[in-house]
């Protein structure tokens, strides 16, 4: 079972992660000296104009084994720029985007990314 990573500005990525009820083994980015062994999907937010939060950036250059990513936003504060830092690490480690989900998601984005998660 791939192991989920993620960062949280809101608790947005968070909520999504805990409804996943995926498993307990995910891990929190809070300063991105954080370390994983094997492979792992992360889940961010995108801060700026769209872009990767320092965190995540500094977390993806230690931690080879990003397999796909998540992002996460507000349609309704950020739709210029909704999720774009998921684009951009998608398209920096050649890796899918599985989702890009408006706050916290609803029942459908959950069950999307439970079933994409199935895949890894």
């Amino acid at each position: 079972m791939v192991r989920i990573v993620y960062a949280t500005r809101s608790g947005n990525g968070e909520k999504i992660v805990k409804s996943l009820n995926w498993t307990d083994d995910s891990l929190k980015i809070t300063d991105g000296t954080e370390r994983v062994e094997g492979d792992y999907v992360i889940f961010t937010y995108s801060t700026g104009k769209g872009a990767v939060p320092k965190p995540v950036r500094t977390f993806l250059e230690a931690n080879p084994g990003v397999k796909a990513v998540v992002g996460s936003g507000s349609l309704e504060n950020h739709a210029e720029t909704f999720s774009f830092a998921a684009d951009k690490i998608s398209e920096a480690y050649h890796v899918p985007v599985l989702a890009k989900v408006n706050g916290s998601g609803t029942a459908e984005d959950i069950k999307q990314i439970r079933e994409a998660l199935s895949n890894y």
